[in-house]
């Protein structure tokens, strides 16, 4: 069986960020351990969330996150 190339995409990952990946994917879902995939798509479903909920204080919040990336 072939991976349809037209549904998935990668991406790359410094090898430290890597380990992070692995780590919350044991943790991010209480009794249950995640594929990095899976973890990956929990993420962006709990950040998209809080970017669409419209509260201020985690508009804030995601301000003081980019800042803080950018300085990575």
């Amino acid at each position: 069986m072939t991976t349809n190339k037209w549904k998935y995409k990668s991406v790359s990952l410094k090898n430290s960020t890597y380990s992070l990946l692995n780590e919350l994917s044991e943790t991010l879902v209480p009794g249950l351990k995640l594929s990095n995939a899976g973890t990956v798509e929990q993420l962006i479903k709990r950040e998209t969330k809080c970017n669409s909920s419209g509260d201020q204080q985690l508009k804030e919040h995601n301000v003081q996150k980019k800042e803080d990336a950018i300085k990575i």
